[in-house]
């Protein structure tokens, strides 16, 4: 009788063992991801009455001076046909047409490197008030150093990486202080890009070159000012009723919809379903802009589970993170996207 008490305490010790690791299992497992669009602000804050643009490709550190090298596998090969001057002008074109497509200032003019020599003067770049008056504009951006670091092309695939380093320092009329912002890259072009891009060859360094000089112009305008940028976030799949259904008002952009299924089932009987509603309603409330109660559903989620619920503690800490610092963007953004 002993051994067979033994024998039935031992399973139930096991099949305990193996629920808590399937409840553990079920809310990691069930993690979807969605797409959304957020606005994210500009790195530094331009006075809103600043509204004229001055570009220039300065080149105070003679990027154009170094001569092109790329890696053909573990091969170096030397391009004299790639000019990083022309990289540069091509980098702050893109620029331009960016700034200019988004309508944020009034007027944008290209000066690309007509006032090199002037720049080059020590005492106009620490204090250009010449310079602003000369283009009567009330912001100067300077590109300043532009350099691949390292450009290699896959030996057997058609692929490439591309390193590149990027110095711009912007000014503003009515302050004396220098912006510098280091724009560090790797671009990555993979078979899939090439099989879409059949115009473009791996093999065509210079097309790729100028590909990537221009997508880093842009890149550097969406840092400048306020812009919409594509970003990923989290729920919890489920297939109870109500959670089932909320899912696809969310899915379609219902929230509130959405919202209103979640909220019932979080003090689900089911500690699972509470905790994925709990998170689940966190986005709702995100994609409704009331973060605050966003971050106390999370609280909520992370609560709920005891036992084996690592996973799930940490998506909630991560996206408390995410939150917390999408409320100071949002706080930056009160002061850039009324400009007029």
């Amino acid at each position: 009788m002993r051994n067979m008490s033994s024998a039935r305490n031992l399973i139930s010790f096991v099949l305990l063992i193996l629920i808590i690791s399937l409840n553990s299992c079920l809310i990691t497992d069930s993690v979807r991801t969605t797409h959304i669009e957020i606005m994210k602000p500009g790195i530094i804050d331009i006075p809103k009455d600043h509204q004229n643009v001055a570009i220039f490709n300065r080149d105070i550190f003679q990027s154009d001076t170094c001569i092109f090298k790329y890696f053909k596998g573990t091969k170096p090969v030397v391009d004299s046909n790639i000019s990083y001057c022309d990289l540069s002008k091509t980098c702050t074109n893109a620029l331009t047409s960016y700034l200019k497509s988004d309508d944020y200032f009034q007027q944008i003019n290209n000066y690309s490197d007509s006032l090199k020599s002037l720049l080059m003067e020590p005492e106009i770049r620490a204090h250009p008030h010449e310079l602003f008056n000369k283009t009567n504009s009330d912001v100067c951006i300077f590109l300043d150093f532009f350099h691949f670091r390292r450009t290699s092309l896959g030996d057997f695939t058609k692929s490439a990486k591309i390193q590149a380093s990027l110095i711009w320092t912007i000014t503003f009329r009515a302050d004396t202080t220098a912006y510098i912002y280091n724009q560090v890259d790797t671009l990555l072009f993979d078979e899939d890009y090439f099989l879409k891009n059949r115009s473009v060859k791996n093999t065509e360094v210079g097309k790729l070159m100028n590909i990537s000089s221009e997508y880093l112009g842009k890149s550097f305008g969406t840092k400048l000012i306020p812009t919409w940028v594509p970003e990923d976030r989290i729920y919890y799949k489920s297939n109870q009723r109500n959670m089932h259904l909320a899912e696809k008002y969310a899915l379609n952009n219902d929230w509130p919809k959405a919202a209103e299924l979640w909220s019932a089932e979080t003090n689900n009987k089911n500690q699972i379903v509470a905790a994925k509603a709990r998170f689940n309603l966190a986005l709702a409330c995100e994609m409704e802009g009331n973060h605050d109660m966003a971050i106390d559903w999370l609280i909520k989620s992370y609560a709920c589970l005891n036992k084996n619920d690592e996973d799930h503690k940490y998506n909630c800490k991560r996206y408390i993170n995410v939150l917390t610092t999408r409320k100071e963007e949002i706080e930056q953004l009160a002061n850039q996207v009324k400009r007029q």
